[in-house]
Formats: structure tokens, C-alpha cells, sequence
């Protein structure tokens, strides 16, 4: 299903990782609500399922494009977290830096609850699984409250989001 892959000085470590199935879903499309915060696992999860389904992004930006992962390497007192490898699909396709592109531009609607079929992305979805089109032409486009648009500038602030501990490790 994936590889992850090392540079040529350390493609020794290269390891390819096969899932056994304990059943069946009987898939051939899956629909993934997305964002500029969808990255990593998530990521791998869309990447590694495109050469098996056909995959469907719906969301209102590209995700993160983090198709890489690294290892905590101790330094004294402290740990560094270098890119360490890259992963690849079955089809050796990886390099989504500039994250996925949505198959459909969806206003964002956090301001639905999960599940709620009138929220944007989810009615987009609903949609194309019923019509084939993520809109019907005469439908009204979905604009994107004040204060949703607001929360979402803020989530994507190019800034660090993470935990950084002044612990030292012994």
C-alpha cells in the first residue's frame, strides 16, 4: 500500500508496508472533506487510496502537503525532528508538497453541525453521489458566514501549530 522512502544513503531502511483486509466494504469511491489543515495521516490516507478508488476532495483550499515523516533524534538534552523520509503510494507517487487539490471548491460551513446535510461540503458530496454534480447550475452557491470565513483566515495563518515543551530529557 505505501513505502516509505530514504535518501540513496540510507535506502537500506526503505520499507514497504502491505495491509491485509479482514473484510470487505466493496468500495470503489470515497469522498474526502478537506482544508489547508487536512495533513500527514490524513494526507497519506488520501495518497495511498488513489491508485485502489477513485478519490473525491471536496473543500474550500489545497490541503497542507506533508507527504513526508521523520524521528525524534536525541541531541544532548534535547530531541531534533528532521525529514527523515518520504512516503509513497503503490504507484510511487508522493509529491503533494503544495497539498491535494480539492475536485470541488466548497465553502467551509463549521458553522453545521457533523452530519448536517444542509452544511456545504457534506450536501456537495451528497450531491455528486446522487446527481453526478457537486451543484446543480441553477443551485445557489453557499456563501460562507462572517464569522466562519473569520475563524478559517485564522486556522490558516502560515504559523507554527504545535506544542513546543521547555522539558529537558534525561
Amino acid at each position: 500500500m505505501m513505502k516509505q522512502q530514504y535518501n540513496d544513503k540510507y535506502s537500506q531502511y526503505n520499507v514497504i508496508t502491505n495491509y491485509a483486509k479482514a473484510g470487505s466494504l466493496n468500495l470503489t469511491r470515497v469522498f474526502f472533506i478537506v482544508s489547508s489543515s487536512t495533513a500527514s495521516a490524513s494526507e497519506l490516507v488520501i495518497n495511498n487510496l488513489t491508485p485502489f478508488m477513485d478519490v473525491k476532495l471536496i473543500g474550500r483550499s489545497n490541503t497542507y502537503g506533508k507527504p513526508v515523516g521523520f524521528f525524534a533524534i536525541p541531541v544532548g538534552d534535547w530531541y531534533i525532528f528532521p525529514v527523515s523520509f518520504k512516503t509513497v503510494n503503490k504507484n510511487g507517487e508522493s509529491n503533494y508538497f503544495s497539498g491535494f487539490t480539492p475536485n470541488a471548491i466548497v465553502a467551509d460551513g463549521l458553522d453545521k453541525d457533523f452530519g448536517d446535510v444542509t452544511e456545504a461540503s457534506l450536501a456537495s458530496a451528497i450531491k455528486f453521489i446522487t446527481t453526478g454534480a457537486y451543484r446543480l447550475s441553477s443551485a445557489p452557491v453557499y456563501q460562507e458566514a462572517a464569522e466562519v470565513t473569520n475563524g478559517n483566515n485564522v486556522l490558516d495563518l502560515p504559523e507554527f501549530k504545535g506544542t513546543v515543551s521547555e522539558r529537558k530529557f534525561k
